[in-house]
């Protein structure tokens, strides 16, 4: 029942708070946290803690989504609906994206004809259809399944792509991240220097978002209480 009030009391919260749908731990430190005790009537020993850890739960369920910077963005068409009703409705986004993975993938596999342009990997248990902008912050359904999204990529390239520890110029050259070694990114090129081509125009615009939000930022950084965000 108190987890219940708090998820509730943080989330009404944010809601206050938010400006543009965007809002800080920090300023829900200084400016609700008080006001969220009194809702729950129950300080405890940690409530930064507390809300950390309810913070962290609003964002697993998709209902909040980290900017970085210990900053937090109400999902798309949340805004002034009630806990239940925003996980609800995250709930039934994921189910329907989920959906909609299987045929990003056919297409963006359709795109490169099956291969990673990096590697030239074409086989398909090692290959993934990496989204450049994450399907959790684009705007729109159509913008989660459009291919120009997509890069296929082998697995290890994926995951340094999703990590932000590497991105690609506009004309398709690798881009790490400083904390990655150029052995590593020898290793990653097979010694080779290596390009993706074949980027549209909106796969550049994509790829800059990507270098924008995505790359050279550690993605799940931890605050002052050791809590992950």
């Amino acid at each position: 029942m108190l987890a219940g009030k708090w998820r509730k009391a943080v989330w009404e919260a944010v809601q206050r708070r938010a400006t543009d749908g965007v809002i800080t731990r920090a300023q829900l430190i200084e400016f609700e946290l008080d006001r969220i005790i009194h809702e729950v009537d129950s300080k405890g020993s940690t409530p930064h803690q507390t809300l950390s850890r309810e913070l962290q739960e609003l964002r697993d369920v998709g209902v909040l989504l980290f900017d970085g910077d210990g900053s937090y963005r109400i999902a798309s068409g949340l805004i002034a609906k009630d806990v239940e009703e925003a996980v609800a409705t995250e709930v039934w986004r994921l189910q329907k994206a989920r959906r909609g993975q299987s045929r990003f993938r056919e297409e963006v596999m359709s795109y490169w004809n099956g291969v990673c342009p990096l590697t030239g990997i074409g086989e398909p248990d090692l290959l993934r259809a990496s989204h450049i902008v994450p399907w959790n912050r684009c705007e729109t359904e159509a913008e989660r399944l459009d291919p120009d999204n997509g890069l296929l990529l082998s697995a290890l390239w994926d995951a340094a792509f999703d990590r932000g520890l590497v991105s690609f110029d506009d004309a398709g050259a690798p881009m790490p991240a400083p904390q990655i070694s150029n052995a590593t990114m020898e290793h990653l090129g097979n010694g080779e220097e290596v390009r993706i081509d074949g980027l549209s125009d909106r796969h550049r615009q994509n790829l800059t978002w990507h270098r924008s939000n995505r790359w050279q930022r550690r993605d799940v950084p931890e605050n002052e209480d050791g809590v992950l965000l």
